[in-house]
């Protein structure tokens, strides 16, 4: 998308959109805003978005008109510290660089393919041979806890406490308002989180592995223990709930277009519905950046400072670049969707999702379930603006043909 050099005029406000519109139905108020308003301010969420597949695009990888640092937000506070995710440049570059060995490919195939696999059987294998049974609790929560622990290095406590810290990190970082009582709970899961990180740094310094804590700590010129512990919270934080919810959306999808399922059992393509699912329904929709200097897109001017809400929910609907983006469809043309991110800040655990979707967890799940269906009389919802999936998925697992 070229920048237009001339100003026109001020982004417009939108205040009819809702907060329950966009947890409720984002993809039909953004469809309207793509076609109408690309470039608003929704006045209930007082946030200027970028509707578009190359606005987004640009956003993310134009490091002189948009930059990611900004200490004013609850995220600081809510986390403890500066992450990564709000920094760039040197320092963003060393914090990264700093856990990327963890997803190196030689570790994805003499670690993680291995564990990925022993991890999805151990859960496929608990769930009952026949009846209903709601994949949310009984699969992919667990399975994304479980992964999302061997990755990281930790040891929570329990399999919710990874959700439960999660949840309390998310809420505190969206604590606009700053209100005591829910930095509160944010803190109290920061302290749970750092008691559960030290004690396992010491593991790691005597049984080094792949794991990210374990890179962190072992490293020759490591982090100072304060950024350890705030960037592995940044793991937390998205991981495990986007982890969870991409997997729900990718059975529900396949579940939904029985074709598209039997091509892929009988060719092994399981890649094309990971893919398919994530650009379906992105399960982290929105991220934020911040415009450098005043800029003109879309005949509109972005004002230097102000904070922006980069749409990738919205892009992967781009009527530009996909027919019927409503409609799963494995059969698309390979277009990379907008998902995981672009540019210095694309997620680092993309290509660790896909492994543990696309060749542990679907083929093994399908191999034992090939007649799985939707259960009917529980219907699915998806809700959510920035963290968006489904909030339940009933199957019944005794169907026959």
């Amino acid at each position: 998308m070229s920048i237009n050099p001339q100003v026109e005029r001020e982004v417009p406000v939108n205040s009819d959109i809702t907060i329950d519109m966009l947890d409720r139905d984002p993809a039909a108020v953004y469809k309207r805003l793509r076609q109408d308003t690309p470039v608003v301010r929704i006045g209930a969420i007082n946030r200027i978005v970028l509707t578009k597949a190359d606005d987004v695009y640009l956003a993310k990888t134009d490091t002189r008109h948009f930059h990611s640092s900004d200490e004013k937000t609850a995220m600081q506070r809510a986390f403890g510290g500066h992450t990564l995710m709000r920094k760039d440049g040197a320092a963003h570059i060393r914090e990264r660089e700093a856990m990327t060995a963890t997803f190196h490919a030689r570790h994805m195939c003499a670690t993680w393919q291995a564990m990925f696999q022993s991890i999805a059987v151990s859960i496929v294998s608990s769930l009952p041979a026949e009846g209903s049974v709601d994949l949310f609790h009984h699969l992919a929560a667990p399975l994304s806890a479980l992964y999302l622990q061997k990755v990281l290095g930790i040891e929570p406590n329990s399999k919710d406490q990874l959700f439960e810290w999660a949840g309390a990190l998310i809420t505190g970082a969206m604590n606009a308002g700053f209100d005591p009582a829910v930095f509160a709970t944010s803190d109290h899961a920061n302290a749970e989180m750092n008691l559960c990180m030290d004690r396992m740094i010491e593991h790691h310094q005597e049984h080094p592995n792949p794991s990210v804590l374990s890179i962190m700590a072992n490293a020759p010129e490591p982090l100072s223990l304060s950024q350890i512990r705030t960037n592995m919270k940044i793991c937390i934080g998205g991981a495990v709930i986007e982890s969870r919810d991409a997997i729900l959306t990718t059975i529900l999808g396949l579940l939904q277009n029985p074709d598209q399922l039997r091509y892929c059992i009988e060719s092994g393509r399981w890649d094309l519905a990971c893919e398919e699912g994530l650009r379906w329904c992105a399960p982290i929709q929105a991220s934020p950046r911040i415009v450098a200097r005043d800029m003109a897109l879309r005949g509109v001017t972005l004002p230097a400072g102000e904070t922006v809400m980069v749409i990738q929910g919205s892009a992967n609907y781009d009527e530009d670049y996909w027919q019927d983006p409503h409609v799963f469809d494995i059969g698309r043309q390979p277009i990379a969707n907008h998902t995981f991110g672009a540019g210095t800040h694309r997620c680092l655990g993309a290509d660790m999702y896909r492994l543990l979707v696309s060749k542990a967890l679907l083929p093994l799940l399908f191999d034992r379930f090939p007649c799985m269906t939707v259960d009917s009389t529980q219907p699915v919802e998806f809700r959510g603006f920035v963290f968006r999936g489904p909030t339940s998925l009933a199957v019944r697992l005794n169907e026959t043909e």
